[in-house]
């Protein structure tokens, strides 16, 4: 007849035969859990919650239009985890880490490239980021301190906010000042326009407002002043004219739109993240409890405890039991 295996009878019958070197395991396994629970470190989690802004609120082209009522007041998915990303970067988690000092908290010398890794793979361990069903993000640090977990939780968003942000303001900023370099070569040319229709209004005698990029307008009737190169002098003013006419229109377009580009530059305005609940220090330590911790060590005495009795019986003292 073959081996049937383990079954409830053998195990019930181990239970009575090996009562008490059960209750035994099962109650150093107690003492075991709550020792471990009270002796062992407690890690505190402080939690805050943000949402993040639609970024292009902030673009110049929305800021000026009338159709931003086709935008979404909340960031895209594609945003989220583009922050998500950027949260997980060294370029946020260093900032932190040099802002709330942890180095010196936690006693590691990030002097060295050692400690540094050492100190980025703690602050890893216990950093954590998460989005939710209703687009808002969840971030959570873990420490010993209480206080000290809240202080890190909240300045990852405040790293964040600028980190992110600056990203934009950064591209804008570069729209910005290339306009402002272009305005600046404009006014060179203006200036140097301006000398040169100098020169030829003295040297022709021609003082006569002439536009003709303003479609041939002209302020006071033409005569002939008597000068030799009358004629080249008016070819010559309205040519120069016309350049000089053409660069400070589009110098006017040029000046309207870094005033524009200009609009949200300064880090305070048009923020990306809306802090929905600050990190605050907790109240308990992170993990089930004392209560569950002493039921759970017992439970898991019990357990292996009445295996390693019932498979001895079956497998070791009893071999020939078919």
């Amino acid at each position: 007849m073959s081996d049937s295996g383990l079954n409830l009878t053998d195990v019930v019958q181990s239970v009575r035969k090996h009562k008490s070197l059960i209750i035994g395991i099962t109650f150093a396994a107690t003492v075991a859990g709550v020792i471990f629970y009270y002796a062992g470190p407690k890690k505190y989690e402080a939690k805050t919650e943000f949402i993040l802004r639609n970024p292009l609120y902030g673009d110049r082209n929305n800021l000026y239009n009338n159709e931003t009522k086709f935008l979404d007041y909340f960031a895209s998915e594609d945003d989220v985890d583009r922050l998500m990303l950027m949260a997980g970067s060294d370029l946020v988690q260093s900032q932190v880490i040099k802002n709330t000092h942890l180095a010196e908290a936690y006693g590691i010398d990030a002097s060295n490239r050692k400690g540094e890794h050492q100190l980025a793979k703690k602050f890893e361990k216990n950093f954590n980021i998460t989005r939710t069903e209703y687009k808002d993000l969840l971030l959570s640090y873990d420490d010993t301190d209480p206080e000290r977990a809240a202080t890190v939780a909240n300045e990852c968003v405040k790293v964040l906010e600028s980190t992110f942000g600056n990203y934009y303001r950064d591209m804008r900023k570069g729209m910005y000042m290339s306009i402002v370099d272009n305005i600046h070569r404009e006014d060179s040319t203006i200036d140097a326009l301006t000398d040169s229709l100098s020169a030829l209004r003295e040297q022709y005698g021609i003082y006569d407002i002439i536009s003709p990029a303003r479609n041939n307008i002209m302020l006071s009737p033409m005569k002939d002043n008597g000068h030799k190169n009358y004629g080249k002098g008016i070819e010559l003013v309205q040519n120069i004219e016309s350049l000089k006419d053409q660069i400070v229109s589009d110098r006017a377009r040029q000046t309207t739109l870094v005033n524009q580009y200009k609009t949200g530059l300064g880090g305070e305005l048009l923020p990306m993240l809306k802090v929905v609940t600050e990190a605050k220090p907790a109240v308990s330590p992170k993990g089930i409890g004392g209560l569950y911790t002493l039921l759970v060590s017992a439970l898991l005495g019990f357990f292996f405890s009445t295996m390693l009795v019932s498979f001895t019986d079956r497998y070791v003292t009893n071999p020939e039991r078919k």
